[in-house]
């Protein structure tokens, strides 16, 4: 746009498409409500956060339960992997998730496990960062995708917040 003779500023962005992109998503457990911003759909709007900022709306957060998700992809098709990003900010308690299983379906009721892996604990001296979680698997056919990550119940004994439930940031289920 134009006004006496000035260009306005002009706003992008960047859409990552993916299998995942626009289809329907459930959560399994409670999206923490301070967090929540535009909910589910934040996993797949094809929008990737471009920056630890998890304030921006761009992540949403869970808290004292896992992240679970299921993404219904609108009819079987061929997937071989699932990636998602964390946001670890230490200082504001929030970190990495611990576990991350992937299980698919056909009828969204009987799944198959596809990763089922445990994450290490996080140390004192880890950056804060964006952290991407690749998993690729052997390619199947699903309708469903069930995504869980399970964040850090109990801080570790050199976090000020020891003891305590971690904040576990996600954004974009991205299904390949």
């Amino acid at each position: 746009a134009f006004r006496d003779g000035e260009m306005s500023n002009v706003i992008t962005e960047e859409f990552k498409f993916n299998k995942a992109t626009a289809c329907a998503i459930t959560m399994l457990q409670p999206i923490n409500k301070q967090y929540e911003f535009a909910g589910a759909n934040t996993l797949v709007d094809g929008l990737i956060a471009p920056d630890k900022n998890y304030q921006s709306g761009r992540w949403i957060a869970f808290y004292r339960n896992d992240m679970e998700a299921v993404v219904d992809l609108g009819e079987s098709t061929a997937i071989s992997s699932v990636d998602f990003n964390t946001c670890v900010e230490k200082g504001a308690w929030i970190m990495d998730a611990r576990k991350v299983e992937i299980a698919v379906s056909e009828d969204g009721e009987n799944y198959t496990t596809v990763v089922n892996q445990e994450l290490p604990a996080a140390k004192e001296e880890d950056p804060n960062q964006i952290t991407l979680h690749h998993y690729a698997f052997d390619s199947v056919n699903a309708r469903y995708v069930k995504v869980k990550a399970t964040p850090e119940h109990k801080m570790p004994e050199w976090h000020g917040g020891k003891g305590h439930p971690a904040f576990l940031f996600i954004d974009e289920l991205v299904i390949n």
